[in-house]
């Protein structure tokens, strides 16, 4: 069944929330339960522990607060959050879905938000609205505050902490890597420190082109401690000028200005660390000291060559990881004792694998790369999180992959991508409990994290919980509207719950930015399910076409055949992936797509191969 689509048409007005956002607006804090709305901040706080929303939510919140007790049609809220856009209702429902799980409401609990069948909401909350600087010891409920000028206290402790990136102040573009790589050292240097919070990469560079105070984004990633930076490169020589700053008071902690050549940046970010942990007063192990201070190579060239590898790495496509693959090679032909750049090798070669390469060719590379690593510096994290994969995917060593993934966690406990990759392995296997606990410990670290919120959305996906899969995967969209593994994983979703149309366009929007053959496996499917055989088969023609040329996963093609109604040749493919290796293999367990044939000896077998039994669904039908 195809859902009914009600669209909002745009308004020229954009009245209570968007307009308030300009310059001079004084901002109110409201306050319900154990939360703080702080209008002008644009934040959300449970216990004055901040609650990530995303720009639509926080707007839906501050609207049903602001009319708390009245009853707000559909209408009017579609078109006070939406004034300039064509929307669905059903973008709606998904946003207050969102809104209910942020504030730990169930879908059938009124605490805070009443659902009026077919007209709209309403906040049943008792609500506390005061002015910005007030702490409103005294306020009233209702519209009146009371005017104090006191300064709200800050909400994180003194051990959270964001290293904000670097910025580039030399007139050439090319010195990027620089900045971003000084930055991603010092990062990963504190993050060695059990006592403090360091927040990851990845959610620390969504604000590098930000227009938000440093005091708004050390809000909204709940730290109070903010290292900032500015690099300008001249020549062979560079001056470094960083801070530490205290948020709560923006009092400095410490601040240095280094100048030094190019070929000393290697010590430079060591010594940042090293100043850092005084200036925190940080009681240090012996171990941790020795981490903090730790070189991985004393080669400056390498160090270089290391840097420029891990910032093409972080663009994911193909040409950027070929490209990373030759740095890295690079850096390890300058200094073959250099473990973390073997570990950077791995990490390539896992991401070429399965979506731009054959997983048996580049998985025994990533395999290799993370056991020389591991030969050269047997307590190197990112080598263990490497090597968990390469048992996981490649080896499919599931008890191997565990103790490389837990290893990795206790070597550094802030390695938010060892979390989530730990939660991965639970996914894979059902254990969705523990999946979840490890995926919150990732999210602690990396609050940002795309390839993090996807891990949540396809959890909640594996679970066959889908509509919580769709609130996820719509706070996904709004960081980042064309992230690839999301949109993959919102068309299966839509499929799920019999919204065909809908599934069909998110993959024809995926394969827009790229026709991978697991958005047009995914797109087959889909029409099959709509009764439109012909253009699934059309599809599996091309997908046969191209796998002349190039790496066509087994596993896509299987998809296809299933959605035909083909098991003979869908379990020959999979067989094929199987004995390729391919990644997606490991999904067998749980993948929706090969439900039909749970019941089947030969499935059955194939799983005992793969190293997993499918029992959980089996029980829950059994059960039913």
């Amino acid at each position: 069944m195809v859902a009914s689509k009600k669209l909002q048409k745009p308004s020229k007005r954009s009245r209570v929330l968007t307009s308030d956002r300009g310059l001079g607006f004084p901002g109110y804090v409201y306050e319900f339960g154990a939360f703080r709305l702080d209008e002008k901040e644009r934040l959300l706080f449970r216990n004055d522990t901040p609650i990530p929303l995303t720009p639509k939510v926080f707007d839906l919140l501050l609207l049903l607060v602001r009319r708390s007790n009245s009853l707000l049609d559909k209408d009017t809220i579609l078109r006070e959050i939406w004034p300039d856009a064509y929307v669905e209702e059903a973008n709606l429902s998904v946003n207050v879905a969102t809104l209910r799980k942020a504030l730990g409401e169930g879908v059938n609990e009124f605490q805070y938000i009443e659902t009026v069948p077919k007209r709209g909401y309403r906040f049943l909350a008792k609500v506390r609205k005061r002015a910005e600087n007030d702490r409103g010891e005294t306020a009233q409920d209702g519209p009146t505050f009371i005017r104090k000028k006191t300064k709200v206290q800050a909400p994180a402790s003194i051990n959270s902490l964001a290293v904000l990136p670097f910025k580039n102040e030399s007139n050439d573009p090319s010195a990027e890597y620089l900045s971003d790589g000084v930055t991603e050292s010092i990062i990963n240097n504190l993050s060695q420190l059990n006592s403090l919070r360091v927040v990851a990469r990845s959610s620390v560079f969504r604000y590098k082109q930000t227009k938000l105070t440093t005091a708004s984004v050390a809000r909204h990633l709940g730290v109070r401690l903010i290292v900032s930076g500015r690099i300008l490169q001249l020549g062979d020589r560079v001056i470094i000028r960083t801070e530490l700053v205290d948020m709560s008071d923006e009092r400095q902690l410490w601040g240095g200005q280094f100048h030094r050549k190019l070929s000393d940046v290697l010590s430079v970010q060591g010594e940042i660390s090293e100043e850092i942990s005084k200036a925190l007063e940080s009681q240090l192990t012996r171990e941790e000291r020795h981490r903090l201070t730790k070189h991985y190579t004393d080669n400056s060239e390498a160090y270089h060559l290391y840097l420029k590898g891990r910032y093409h790495w972080n663009k994911f496509t193909q040409l950027s990881l070929r490209t990373a693959v030759d740095f890295f090679s690079r850096a390890i032909e300058v200094d073959p004792g250099y473990a973390l750049a073997y570990a950077g090798l791995a990490d390539c070669y896992y991401r070429l694998s399965n979506v731009y390469a054959p997983t048996q060719d580049e998985m025994p590379k990533a395999k290799a790369a993370a056991m020389r690593a591991l030969e050269i510096d047997p307590n190197l994290s990112e080598a263990h999180a490497a090597l968990g994969l390469s048992n996981l995917f490649y080896e499919l060593d599931w008890a191997g992959a565990e103790k490389a993934f837990r290893r990795a966690i206790e070597i550094n406990p802030n390695s938010a991508i060892a979390h989530q990759r730990l939660g991965l392995y639970f996914n894979l296997l059902t254990r969705f409990e523990e999946a979840e606990e490890e995926l919150e410990l990732a999210r602690q670290i990396d609050p940002l994290s795309l390839n993090l919120s996807w891990s949540f959305a396809l959890m909640y996906f594996l679970a066959r919980d889908y509509e919580r899969a769709l609130d996820e995967i719509q706070t996904t969209l709004e960081l980042d509207r064309h992230y690839l593994p999301v949109l993959y994983l919102q068309g299966r979703t839509y499929e799920q719950l019999g919204q065909i149309d809908r599934a069909i366009a998110t993959f024809e929007e995926a394969l827009a930015l790229n026709d991978a053959p697991t958005f047009l496996a995914g797109l087959a499917h889909t029409y099959a399910t709509a009764g439109n055989r012909r253009a699934a088969r059309s599809i599996m023609e091309q997908l046969e076409e191209r796998s002349r040329h190039t790496h066509v996963s087994a596993y896509a093609k299987a998809v296809i055949h299933m959605s035909l109604g083909e098991r003979n040749e869908a379990l020959a493919c999979l067989e094929r992936a199987y004995a390729e290796r391919c990644e997606m293999i490991t999904w067998l367990k749980i993948d929706p797509a090969f439900d039909p044939l749970r019941y089947d000896p030969r499935f059955s077998n194939l799983l005992k191969r793969v190293g997993v039994h499918d029992d959980y669904f089996l029980d829950q039908a059994n059960a039913s």
